[in-house]
């Protein structure tokens, strides 16, 4: 169970933003309203930090892996 969490959350960052995007408010929301007044730069930023965000919780978790199973 402690090995699948991580996966869960890392799902979860990426299906907020998603939601968000569609209306649901959060990370997504911010995202959708730069796109929409077309402030590139401000929506690369934040997609670049959703995309280090996610591969961090990845890394992470990587490592939470090793060490549960005793490599």
């Amino acid at each position: 169970m402690l090995a699948n969490a991580p996966y869960v959350f890392e799902s979860n960052v990426r299906s907020s933003t998603i939601r968000g995007i569609v209306g649901a408010g959060g990370i997504g929301f911010q995202l959708s309203d730069r796109i929409r007044a077309l402030r590139w730069d401000e929506s690369s930023f934040i997609i670049l930090m959703i995309l280090v965000t996610v591969a961090l919780i990845d890394a992470g978790s990587a490592v939470l892996r090793r060490r549960l199973a005793g490599a």
